[in-house]
């Protein structure tokens, strides 16, 4: 059986690959489990300096696999605590287990380190909602997006509500969500949606351009600056400055920070440590 998650670590890139590919990556909560401790770990992990997210075989990925997510696990130890009422207890057990596997966007979004979506056939639902929780987007001129919930009626899941109105506004996410129309690559990047287009048969390599130039970045700087971004998400301007302060204070005395003294000084390129 093949892995339904493939990671691949070359130059301080980690590439994790959705891998069902019949099923255009359909998400089952094996996979979403796959995917959130893959980047626990890489969040954690000091090797990795950047992250991208790709799909096997035709497209990115098509969201939920909905007949996976309808199934419960009778052995999940966390059902002994819920109510013995088997409406109650199967909502509330579709509720935590939905919500525990459903880190992977979060830790897209805020994890110290940057990531990138390589984009490529359809990016639909939830695998629009794991693009859009991206650093970077850059997509394939195949690439399509859609939201799609509205036409599984379903109001959505994955972050997408908070994430898309802040790449495209709050009007045209309303647009996408209520109609869920399909977007081409040219009219997501046109909208914001997308940072670059490519041609299909670059986008690999224009991907990994783009996220090895970052793994040789300011590890540390990028630490701080996601950190401020995400922080800003939620503050005022007087707080976040206050917070950019620090930050930038902190980075001055970083190992990365001397080192660019350095280099600079024997008339070499810096070779940044990530701390």
């Amino acid at each position: 059986m093949s892995e339904i998650l493939i990671k691949r670590m070359d130059a301080g890139v980690l590439v994790l690959t959705l891998n069902r590919p019949e099923q255009l990556n359909a998400l089952t909560w094996e996979l979403m489990r796959l995917l959130q401790e893959a980047l626990e770990q890489a969040s954690a992990d000091p090797a990795v300096r950047a992250v991208v997210l790709a799909g096997s075989g035709r497209g990115f990925c098509s969201g939920g696999d909905i007949r996976s997510r309808e199934q419960l696990d009778p052995a999940d130890p966390i059902s002994a605590s819920w109510s013995s009422d088997p409406v109650w207890k199967t909502y509330e057990m579709r509720v935590s287990q939905v919500m525990r596997l459903s880190a992977s966007p979060v830790l897209l979004h805020t994890m110290p380190k940057p990531t990138i979506a390589m984009v490529h056939g359809p990016a639909a639902g939830a695998g629009l909602c794991l693009a859009a929780a991206c650093d970077f987007r850059i997509a394939a001129d195949t690439a399509v997006f859609t939201t799609a919930f509205a036409k599984a009626a379903r109001s959505g899941d994955f972050g997408g509500s908070y994430l898309l109105p802040r790449l495209i506004g709050a009007a045209r996410a309303r647009e996408l969500y209520l109609l869920s129309e399909k977007v081409s690559a040219a009219e997501a990047l046109q909208i914001g949606l997308v940072n670059k287009i490519v041609p299909s048969g670059l986008l690999e390599s224009e991907t990994f351009h783009l996220a090895t130039r970052l793994a040789k970045g300011p590890a540390a700087a990028y630490r701080y600056i996601k950190r401020n971004l995400h922080a800003a998400e939620t503050m005022t301007l007087e707080q976040v400055i206050e917070l950019e302060t620090h930050h930038m204070l902190r980075c001055s005395e970083t190992e990365d920070a001397r080192e660019l003294f350095t280099a600079a000084r024997e008339g070499r390129e810096p070779v940044y440590r990530g701390y």
